[in-house]
């Protein structure tokens, strides 16, 4: 299979480390990334056009890209006859979003939003583990990060990012947030700027009111200082808890034999033993698959929009 990954620098060398037994090409214009990047991986062709790269009928064109370029972007790919990967969120609106799943409908490709959050392994656990009833009913879910943003680039730029921190980094959360609770009857909360570098947004605080009864309870923030190692999620159930072990977290960088986001799942105070895998190989290769094999991709782009929905639910508080 043939792979076009639009922009490599940053995140971009994270979705080619877990691209396995494929032909890579590459969409960049700075002679420094293309150096880097031809030092560590293994390129067949270097773009500086993408409408250029396109036309070279690539089986996954692989869009990491600022988000107000996604339906543009995507579509276009599809239109070419390549199936299509972008980085969430999946647009930054609910009719761009529509706009690209009816477009690969149209076209006859597949279209999947790459979110690691999604394939982690603790993640996948602790929802079989839900629905397994190992902890009774849940009473109340707990999903927070907290950290300050001092990169530069174009996640500084609300106009570019479709809001800030939560419909960029947050979004990981409210994906894990709704994988666990499920559909919400309503949400209440507030977006607010918090004395970070971005243009938009960068604190979150929210509360979900569940269908199944449970509450969930939402923080996220690009703009805290010096913040404390605490478990990114926990479950809380009427006959056990689930909760993620923060010290326990792998590395991101390439080269790190098995990435994964969230550290280890602790069930009724006890190591549940997940098997670990890389995250970012896990969510480019089972799409390659589903390309393959013609299945449904593994994160269908519904739930992609489902999790953007609830962002802005929230910003239109």
């Amino acid at each position: 299979m043939k792979i076009l990954v639009v922009g490599v620098n940053n995140f971009g060398q994270k979705h080619l480390s877990g691209i396995k037994d494929m032909e890579i090409s590459i969409v960049e214009r700075k002679n420094d990334v293309i150096k880097r990047t031809g030092e560590k991986f293994d390129i067949e062709n270097v773009y500086s056009s993408y409408e250029d790269a396109i036309r070279d009928n690539f089986d996954i064109v692989d869009l990491v890209v600022p988000h107000h370029l996604h339906r543009k972007m995507a579509i276009k790919a599809m239109k070419a006859g390549s199936n299509v990967l972008v980085e969430k969120p999946i647009a930054t609106s609910i009719e761009d979003g529509e706009a690209m799943i009816e477009a690969s409908k149209d076209y006859n490709v597949k279209f999947m939003v790459t979110d690691q959050y999604f394939f982690d392994p603790s993640v996948r656990s602790a929802v079989k583990m839900i629905k397994d009833n190992m902890i009774g009913r849940i009473n109340a879910i707990i999903v927070r990060d907290q950290r300050l943003f001092e990169h530069e680039g174009w996640r500084v730029e609300q106009d570019k990012m479709g809001g800030g921190a939560l419909i960029d980094g947050g979004i990981h959360y409210i994906d894990t947030m709704l994988n666990f609770g499920g559909d919400y009857e309503s949400i209440h909360g507030k977006s607010m700027h918090g004395g970070s570098i971005l243009s938009g947004e960068d604190t979150t605080v929210a509360l979900f009111n569940f269908k199944n009864g449970s509450k969930g309870l939402f923080f996220y923030s690009w703009a805290y200082r010096n913040p404390p190692e605490l478990p990114a999620f926990e479950i809380i159930g009427d006959r056990g808890s689930i909760y993620e072990d923060p010290k326990s977290r792998t590395s991101w960088d390439v080269g790190t034999p098995k990435r994964t986001v969230y550290g280890d799942l602790i069930l009724n105070g006890k190591n549940a033993n997940v098997e670990k895998y890389d995250v970012y190989t896990a969510e480019i290769m089972e799409f390659a698959q589903s390309v393959r094999n013609n299945t449904e991709v593994p994160f269908p782009p519904q739930i992609a929009l489902r999790d953007l929905k609830a962002v802005l639910d929230i910003y239109s508080l």
